[in-house]
Order: C-alpha cells, then sequence, then structure tokens
C-alpha cells in the first residue's frame, strides 16, 4: 500500500517545491505502470479463482447426476431380476404342465394301442368280419376315420370289407378311391395307381374320378413315369378346369416348369 502512495507523495512534493524534472516524469511514469501491471494481475487472479469456483460447482453437478443414474439403474436392475426371476417360476410352471400334459398323450397313445392290438387277428387267423353286416354306414366310417389317424392298415381292411359287403351302395367308389389313398400314403404307388383305375372303370361318373385322376398323375411321377404323370395332370386341367383338383394339377406342373395345356409353353 505505502508503495502506491508513492506516485502521489512525489507529485505532492513536487507541486509544493516548483521544481519538476524530466528525471521525475519518467519515474512517476514507471512507477504507474507498475502499479497497473499489479492491478491487471489482481484482477487475473481474481478470474481464475472464479473459474475455479465455476468448475467445482460443474463439476458437483456431474457427480450428483452421475449418482442420480447409477441409482436408477440399480433400481432397474432390481426390477428385470425380480421379472427374470417370475418368468423362470413361470415357465418352470410351464414345462411341469408340458410335462404332465406328455405322460397323459403317452398313456392315451398306449391305450389307443392296446385297443387295436386287441381288435386285430393272432398271424394265420382269418381276417375279422365287417363290424356290422348291416350297418354299411357305420363300416364306411370306421374305415375312414382309421385312415384320417394314419392307421392305413386298418383302414384297407375296413375299406375291402365294404366293397365286398357293399359294392352296390353310392359310398362304393368312395371306398375304392379311398383304398388307393391308403397305398399312396404307404408310397405303394403302383398298387395306388391300380385302385384309382378301379375308380375309372368301375364308376365313371364317380365325383371321385378328379381326385383319382390327380393322384394316379403323383403316382406315376412318383414313379419316374414323368410323361404320363404330367399327362394325366394335364388333363384334369383339361376335363375338370373349374375344381380343386384342376388348381392342384395347375400348381405341381408349373413347378415341373411344363404348361397346364398340351402344347402350349
Amino acid at each position: 500500500m505505502t508503495r502506491h502512495l508513492l506516485p502521489t507523495a512525489l507529485l505532492l512534493s513536487l507541486a509544493l517545491t516548483g521544481c519538476v524534472s524530466s528525471t521525475d516524469i519518467d519515474e512517476l511514469r514507471a512507477q504507474l505502470a507498475e502499479i497497473q501491471r499489479q492491478v491487471l494481475q489482481i484482477q487475473a487472479q481474481t478470474s481464475s479463482k472464479e473459474e475455479v469456483a465455476d468448475l467445482q460447482q460443474n463439476l458437483r453437478a456431474q457427480t450428483d447426476q452421475l449418482l442420480k443414474a447409477e441409482a436408477d439403474m440399480r433400481a432397474d436392475l432390481g426390477s428385470l431380476s425380480n421379472q427374470i426371476s417370475t418368468l423362470q417360476g413361470q415357465l418352470e410352471d410351464t414345462n411341469y404342465r408340458l410335462g404332465q400334459l406328455s405322460q397323459q398323450i403317452a398313456s392315451t397313445s398306449q391305450d389307443l394301442k392296446a385297443v387295436r392290438s386287441a381288435a386285430m387277428p393272432p398271424a394265420g387267423d382269418a381276417l375279422p368280419a365287417p363290424i356290422s353286416a348291416t350297418d354299411p354306414e357305420s363300416l364306411y366310417q370306421t374305415s375312414y376315420s382309421d385312415y384320417l389317424r394314419g392307421n392305413y392298415d386298418l383302414a384297407l381292411l375296413g375299406f375291402r370289407q365294404y366293397l365286398e359287403a357293399y359294392p352296390d351302395t353310392d359310398l362304393a367308389d368312395n371306398a375304392s378311391y379311398w383304398i388307393g389313398e391308403c397305398y399312396y400314403r404307404q408310397q405303394k404307388f403302383a398298387e395306388a395307381i391300380a385302385e384309382y383305375d378301379q375308380v375309372f372303370a368301375r364308376w365313371p361318373r364317380s365325383d371321385k374320378t378328379a381326385s383319382a385322376l390327380l393322384k394316379k398323375g403323383y403316382a406315376l411321377i412318383e414313379l419316374g413315369r414323368r410323361d404320363e404323370g404330367v399327362a394325366r395332370l394335364q388333363e384334369v386341367v383339361s376335363n375338370f378346369p373349374s375344381s380343386d383338383e384342376a388348381n392342384l394339377a395347375r400348381q405341381r406342373l408349373q413347378s415341373l416348369g411344363v404348361a397346364a395345356s398340351p402344347g402350349r409353353r
């Protein structure tokens, strides 16, 4: 503080004596410059302290945000962990129920096999008699049910019994067709073709003609007789153009890269 008052005292002294030299003026200027430098330095230091304070405040704010985010994340992880535990419990319960259901299905399948085995004749015995010689509907429906369940041997047996007992009924052509289907499902394509031919020969106006012709085409193709099979499929399209069988025939011909009608490319 004393040093800062020196220029003022010097000015008063010079004013009182009335004698001012150029050296005195230079000294005064030098002292003033030093004072300005010190003032600027103090201002710079003051500014730096304010900046440090701002930085510290920002740092505290960011730290608080990080701590809050970490707390929220831990809460979310805890909730997620609870959800996972719940789902695991539900999954275990579902697996347990599926296991019980599988056991029930296996038990039911064994029961069905036992019933079927009891119905089948022992080896070397004569074939069983029809279910009811006076009930063609029951015999047909039982045979058809066997077909739907994949019991093709039983279905074959039932449909043949039906044809032997009731060759002139309205369902006789259907029975013959389903015999062909049983063979087709068993991949006995030659036998299937022979049975489809029976439908054409014995019931030329049957409502199963289109289906039998379609499946005969399929069977011929399976046997490697592609040209014959294609001809039968084209015949389905030509003779039954609006039928479902014709649509299936077109799809199969398209997959083979063949036109639906002969002579077209």
